[in-house]
């Protein structure tokens, strides 16, 4: 769909908003409980903290129409070697507009839309670039691009403001995006722009298997403007919120994030930590009747999985980390925050309340701070995120215990399938695997039996040395699994080709 908006109420729009948009009046909010820094490292590992993009973003939320009104500025910077004439967003809601095209996990629909189907979409009103309005295009077959043309090409370290008024539509679905009866899920709602790498724009669509999603980090602006009753979780620093009649406004800010989700609800009951710098905040539904103890044991491991990857990877950036109890089937990492489904907060379900704590909690680590393409090398995040349970039942129960979670969780749930799969390739595309039947077994299980290999044949320190190394080498930027190989074969002393086509090309 094209559009040209040049005329004057979008100019009018753009002169409001750059004066007023995002950043409001002054409010005198009030600070929450527990207070941190938003970054609380120094290093950012050569990665100017001003030489990123900057969003800023300024949401109404209305959630008896499960509906958001946004306005937000880009300040882009073409940190790419080559002139920019147009810049790439996803729209990620969109993909949720049409049944035949959602992206609802485990191929379970009646799970996803107990209710039955009612579509999510993000409606783009306006696009400006540089107090100019812009010609713009919805792409993709699931409406899923959003191409904004520039007037001029973006000449390499230069900066665009591009400012966009659009709506978003919440899906009645328990999915990332989507709303239940207890929370609204906001994962991957607004336009992010998209990576531009060695192979040009990644414009790839919303597949409905795995975390389709690959984004630089950058810095996040935003005031959410709720009614009084609802409690936000989000990604970065809620620094202040305040109730002003019957609203409530919530400014939140996040630095060097690779994304920026975030979940509202009316029953949320927050226990805060402050776990070695960082506050642990953990939201639970009031309504769900979560015993005490499950909230003390859920709080334990928030902490103790922040304290042991903080010990065997590196320190952990952020000042705020939220776990957030909500209307979701598993568990969903974006940065800063995880959605853990409601329905394992109770005794039968305990164990793998600890696992999925733990798994979302290690994702902060590998996809959060250290990127990678998580469409064409889902395993470099999946597989080191999944071994890192094992390294967490190493840490906290011994070695021993740890192998013999290995045994029993990968090895056991991959020997189970590998009958039904017939290419067993780690490394692919999305769009190659057949769907959650081969994904999972291969992505998490068989490339954690590739870690556990290099554990058995290197040793722990050895192994310890090479994921700290990676981590240190590549926070805050994007890896890829060529990157990862020469970090092992520098820890490890000896050629790795070999072994890394054996595990991951089955070669």
């Amino acid at each position: 769909m094209n559009r040209v908006l040049k005329n004057l109420f979008i100019f009018m729009w753009i002169v409001a908003f750059l004066v007023t948009g995002c950043k409001g009046n002054e409010i005198p909010f009030a600070p929450p409980s527990l207070q941190s820094k938003t970054l609380i490292v120094e290093d950012t590992n050569g990665v100017d903290v001003r030489k990123v993009n900057n969003y800023h973003i300024d949401v109404q939320f209305y959630p008896e129409e499960a509906r958001l009104e946004t306005k937000q500025i880009v300040d882009y910077i073409n940190n790419e070697d080559v002139p920019l004439e147009e810049i790439y967003f996803h729209l990620y809601p969109n993909a949720f507009q049409k049944e035949d095209t959602v992206p609802f996990l485990f191929d379970d629909f009646q799970r996803a839309y107990p209710n039955g189907f009612q579509p999510g979409f993000i409606e783009i009103k306006a696009v400006a670039v540089d107090g100019k309005g812009a010609d713009y295009q919805i792409l993709g077959e699931q409406a899923t691009i959003l191409k904004v043309k520039l007037d001029q090409p973006l000449l390499v370290g230069k900066r665009a403001k591009i400012a966009m008024d659009y709506m978003v539509k919440l899906p009645p679905a328990q999915e990332r995006f989507g709303y239940g009866n207890d929370t609204f899920n906001f994962g991957n709602w607004y336009p992010i722009a998209a990576v531009y790498d060695g192979t040009g724009w990644n414009l790839d669509p919303y597949y409905a298997i795995g975390d389709p999603f690959y984004s630089d980090v950058s810095n996040y602006e935003v005031i959410i403007h709720t009614p009084k009753e609802i409690t936000v979780a989000a990604s970065g620093n809620i620094l202040k919120d305040e109730i002003q009649d019957d609203k409530r406004i919530w400014k939140i800010e996040a630095t060097l994030m690779r994304d920026f989700a975030w979940v509202a609800g009316k029953k949320f009951e927050v226990v805060e930590k402050n776990v070695e710098g960082t506050i642990l905040k953990m939201y639970f539904i009031k309504d769900e009747n979560v015993k005490e103890e499950i909230k003390a044991f859920a709080t334990m491991v928030g902490e103790d999985a922040l304290r042991v990857f903080n010990k065997i990877y590196g320190k952990y950036p952020y000042g705020q980390y939220s776990v957030v109890q909500t209307n979701f089937p598993s568990g969903m990492e974006y940065p800063g925050i995880v959605f853990i489904g409601k329905e394992f907060y109770n005794d039968y379900s305990r164990e793998y309340l600890e696992i999925v704590i733990v798994h979302e909690t290690a994702h902060q680590w590998w996809y959060g701070v250290v990127g990678n393409d998580e469409i064409d090398e889902a395993w470099l995040d999946e597989s080191l995120t999944s071994y890192s349970e094992v390294v967490y039942a190493m840490e906290m129960f011994g070695e021993e215990e740890g192998q013999n979670y290995q045994k029993a969780y990968n090895e056991g749930e991959y020997h189970d399938a590998i009958d039904s799969i017939q290419d067993k390739t780690i490394l692919k595309s999305l769009d190659q695997f057949e769907g959650w039947d081969d994904y999972g077994p291969l992505v998490y299980n068989r490339g954690a039996m590739f870690l556990n290999h290099l554990y058995d044949r290197y040793g722990k320190e050895k192994l310890y040395q090479a994921l700290k190394e990676y981590y240190q080498r590549y926070r805050f930027k994007i890896a890829t699994t060529a990157d990862f190989q020469k970090v092992c074969q520098e820890i490890f002393g000896e050629d790795m080709e070999p072994v890394f086509r054996q595990w991951l090309y089955g070669q």
